[in-house]
């Protein structure tokens, strides 16, 4: 069970990763046909086997010997080491971190995301909690909406409070706190610039790492 997890996340995280890229260019989900970013031919089955076809490739097109970014790597090993630990009780968190680790992944590159994203991974957030939660977090929600579009330089992005008010209502104050404090740890160590950041790869990697080693 746990390889055929592995399997399904290698996959998951190859999927994401070339439905952010698709969206950064603008493309189609479904077309284009998956193809190399340099010289646009398009790739054979076996040129698409998550993790196994980049090590096969040595992270190079198999035609034009353009570098793949290791980065393709690095999401469909952390997808798939990360659903190894899915249980039934996990579902719902690991589809709200699946939402958001898309998110970072155009965040990363474009420091926006679709707009339809917070509101079904605050679905996902509401499900089976009490009704003050869940008015709590819609009435916090519908402010951030409500209020970034009239402030004129905000300090911070709205879709990182909206995923911090979703961690909060899956995870508990305490975890939250916890999960901060190493995304602001990542993001002091590694961001060597002064304007402003993408900050949700840096709560999406803690997010991972709390998960993965709690």
């Amino acid at each position: 069970m746990t390889f055929i997890l592995f399997i399904y996340g290698a996959c998951l995280g190859s999927f994401l990763g070339a439905m952010a890229d698709r969206y950064v260019t603008g493309e189609s989900p479904l077309f284009p046909p998956s193809h190399c970013a340099t010289c646009s031919t398009r790739l054979v089955p076996w040129q698409m086997v998550p993790i196994l076809s980049y090590l096969l490739l040595r992270g190079r097109c198999g035609y034009c010997q353009a570098a793949i970014s290791p980065t393709t790597l690095l999401i469909e090993g952390t997808a798939a080491i990360s659903l190894t630990t899915w249980t039934p009780t996990l579902t719902l968190p690991l589809l709200w971190l699946g939402l958001w680790a898309f998110a970072a992944l155009c965040d990363a590159q474009t420091q926006t995301f679709p707009g339809w994203l917070s509101w079904a991974a605050l679905g996902i957030s509401l499900i089976s909690q009490p009704w003050s939660i869940i008015l709590l977090a819609t009435s916090l929600f519908g402010l951030i909406r409500w209020l970034w579009p009239h402030w004129s330089h905000p300090w911070i992005g709205d879709g990182d409070l909206e995923m911090m008010l979703g961690y909060w209502v899956i995870f508990g104050s305490l975890s939250t706190a916890h999960w901060l404090l190493i995304a602001c740890g990542l993001a002091l160590l590694l961001v060597r610039t002064h304007t402003s950041l993408a900050f949700l790869p840096y709560l999406t990697m803690s997010a991972l790492a709390c998960w993965l080693w709690p």
